[in-house]
């Protein structure tokens, strides 16, 4: 919930930030209402994508490391954790390095509109969007799968089981952040600098014992 909340909070201090002209506000309210026709849209095509051969290259890889580690990786690996000071090292860094990408956005958003530049405006509201669609979307795997937590009761990750750990939250947000500017940019090393970085964010996830394994793995695809 802190996540959606501060997306929200983000996106209103976008709308009345003094930088933002009428126009640049207009333009953002028509590309969100066909960003969120997009969703729709791909949403409802998931179940037919997923089956196609381009896709099953990299989907069947996914779901076969994903079922190894929950099946014998995620309760060993997670266990190696026991430091306090680590934990929370780890913990700190995520939210951190999330709330730096989600900011880094917000701040483009607002000089883009300041300074009428329409790329890096509408590059910076796909990302937020993004991170929010992605958010919602994770909020419905957790409820469907109810996986616990690591650091709950040294939790071997139960499904069904009142938690909120399937998948990775941390993940999730920070992947579609970076691959929104990935997608976006031309330069190789901005790519690799912000993949870099959301797996950064996401794999402290897991010394910060929020997270196991393969939540931080289907988070991040």
């Amino acid at each position: 919930m802190l996540r959606i909340r501060l997306v929200v909070l983000l996106g209103i201090a976008l709308s009345i930030a003094p930088g933002a002209s009428a126009q640049c506000i207009a333009d953002s309210g028509r590309e969100l209402r066909q960003d969120g026709g997009s969703l729709l849209s791909g949403i409802a095509h998931a179940p037919r994508n997923a089956i196609r051969p381009r896709n099953l290259e990299w989907e069947l890889p996914i779901a076969a490391a994903t079922g190894v580690l929950i099946a014998e990786g995620d309760t060993p690996a997670s266990r190696q954790i026991q430091s306090l000071s680590v934990q929370q090292t780890a913990s700190r860094w995520s939210n951190v390095g999330l709330g730096l990408e989600l900011g880094g956005a917000g701040a483009a958003y607002v000089f883009g509109c300041a300074k009428h530049r329409d790329g890096l405006r509408s590059t910076a509201q796909t990302a937020l969007e993004a991170a929010g669609a992605a958010t919602l979307l994770d909020l419905a795997l957790k409820k469907a799968t109810n996986r616990q937590r690591p650091g709950v009761d040294n939790s071997s990750g139960e499904y069904w089981e009142g938690g909120t750990s399937f998948a990775s939250g941390h993940a999730v947000a920070s992947f579609a952040v970076a691959s929104v500017i990935a997608h976006r940019t031309h330069h190789r090393w901005l790519q690799i600098a912000v993949y870099g970085f959301a797996a950064g964010v996401s794999l402290s996830r897991y010394p910060a014992k929020q997270h196991f394994l393969s939540d931080i793995l289907i988070g991040g695809t």
